[in-house]
């Protein structure tokens, strides 16, 4: 009998597939929506740490700057540079270049 069962994948894989072929628009709601989910995980982290309570400030401050109309390329860069670091202690299972990718297209910079 054939194994019918998908292999399992990781969030990271789906992040790659989204930074390869979203287009501006729908990068910048994916990418917010990639954001929107970390927080609650953040919110979630066990240990009561600094790095995580500016992490989750920070992140929070993100997915508002992506929501913003117009987009401001440079803030959300900007950001998104200070939360990196935070993000890497508390969560250093994060694809980070993945997520940087789609967020360089969300924002419409190389």
């Amino acid at each position: 009998m054939p194994d019918n069962s998908a292999p399992a994948t990781s969030g990271a894989s789906r992040l790659d597939a989204a930074t390869t072929y979203a287009p501006q628009e729908e990068a910048r709601d994916q990418v917010r929506a990639y954001l929107a989910q970390l927080v609650d995980v953040i919110a979630q982290h066990p240990e009561p740490v600094m790095a995580r309570d500016e992490a989750h400030w920070r992140l929070v401050e993100l997915v508002d700057e992506l929501s913003r109309d117009p987009l401001s390329p440079r803030r959300v860069q900007s950001r998104w540079l200070r939360l990196v670091p935070l993000l890497r202690e508390v969560r250093p299972d994060i694809p980070f270049p993945a997520l940087t990718d789609l967020l360089n297209r969300a924002v419409g910079t190389p």
